[in-house]
């Protein structure tokens, strides 16, 4: 007898996703200390300068110059609860919240967390937090930062300039990662922080390079590692693509598939058609690596266990005999997939007053 609602569950691990239909993450969720309340915005123009204080106008600002779809503002709250109460209405977002303190932040972690385990991929970016240690929380360091807005140069803290990444990070490009992304509007800011102590750290900052400044390496709070997590979950890139492919496998067999379909052999292999149609899009598009395999199939493993689990003796059933077995409602899949990273690390040597000897054919 089922005990619960029915389960969606991605298990990511590097070498074991599913995925079906992409979309796209561009939601902002802003939190600010206003008297708008869950308005949602998709573009500054929609905006009225007499809604919010200046400085919380520039932070809006800040976020559009970025290109998000949409910016949602929600009330700051006395109490986190009933912040997070409000976050329940939403999917797969990015969080900012400046005036957080600690405690606020340990809490959206840990909320975030618990709502990522029920398919809701969403992150948060704070600034100058410590221990977040997490693949969804961006952790900004810096100190104040100096811009140009409107042919002034104003101060702003390192909390109020989050809106700005989260910006960049819900419009940008598939075809390239935050890493180096030009800020034009700044005009100062502190670059003596040791930026490769930073990434070790888990801390994305500013960095001053060529004439201009920018993000140094785009990674996210991550720095414990474990079996199956591995260095690529510390790449804010690899991981918002890991998100946008389980939000899609998850939304689109909720959508489409959840109570519409007979859980029989074929119809589970039409659906891994779809899902392995829509790889195959990601890595003609190059978030996946054309060179490695990214499909689903059907889990031996998964469904032998499910068989056995049932007191049924599989040691006379084929390869063929298990995976068409009646698994109830459930739809058992393993897959491999290899999300793409962007060219951030170079590797150059010259040999002097050397020529170089050429194999003849």
């Amino acid at each position: 007898m089922p005990d619960k609602q029915p389960s969606f569950t991605v298990t990511f691990k590097e070498l074991a996703i599913s995925a079906i239909k992409r979309q796209a993450r561009g939601e902002v969720i802003l939190v600010l200390d206003s008297e708008t309340d869950q308005t949602s915005y998709q573009g500054l123009n929609e905006v009225s300068t007499d809604d919010f204080t200046p400085e919380n106008y520039l932070t809006l600002e800040l976020c559009f110059m970025g290109n998000p779809k949409k910016v949602t503002v929600l009330k700051k709250e006395e109490e986190i609860l009933n912040l997070t109460n409000k976050l329940d209405k939403y999917n797969n977002y990015i969080l900012i919240y400046p005036d957080a303190i600690e405690s606020e932040a340990v809490a959206i972690k840990n909320y975030i967390n618990s709502k990522r385990e029920k398919n809701n991929y969403s992150i948060a970016i704070f600034a100058n937090m410590e221990g977040m240690d997490s693949n969804y929380i961006i952790n900004f360091k810096s100190d104040d930062i100096k811009i140009s807005n409107n042919n002034e140069t104003k101060t702003i803290t390192a909390s109020q300039y989050t809106a700005r990444i989260a910006g960049v990070l819900a419009g940008l490009n598939n075809s390239r990662s935050l890493t180096y992304f030009e800020l034009n509007e700044i005009v100062d800011a502190n670059v003596s922080i040791d930026a490769d102590e930073a990434v070790k750290e888990g801390n994305l900052v500013v960095i001053y390079q060529d004439g201009s400044f920018k993000f140094g390496r785009g990674v996210n709070s991550l720095v414990t590692l474990t079996d199956g997590v591995t260095e690529a979950f510390q790449k804010i890139r690899v991981v918002n693509i890991m998100d946008m492919i389980a939000g899609d496998i998850v939304s689109t067999f909720r959508q489409s598939y959840v109570g519409k379909y007979i859980n029989n052999y074929a119809n589970k292999k039409r659906f891994i058609g779809a899902v392995n149609t829509y790889l195959k899009s990601l890595a003609n598009e190059g978030l996946l690596d054309e060179a490695n395999d990214n499909e689903v199939y059907l889990s031996y493993e998964k469904i032998k266990a499910y068989i056995e689990a049932k007191g049924v003796n599989t040691e006379n059933m084929s390869y063929q005999d298990i995976v068409q077995y009646n698994t109830g409602s459930y739809v058992m899949l393993d897959g491999v997939c290899s999300p793409t990273d962007c060219m951030e690390d170079l590797n150059l040597g010259f040999y002097l007053f050397q020529g170089l000897e050429s194999e003849e054919i």
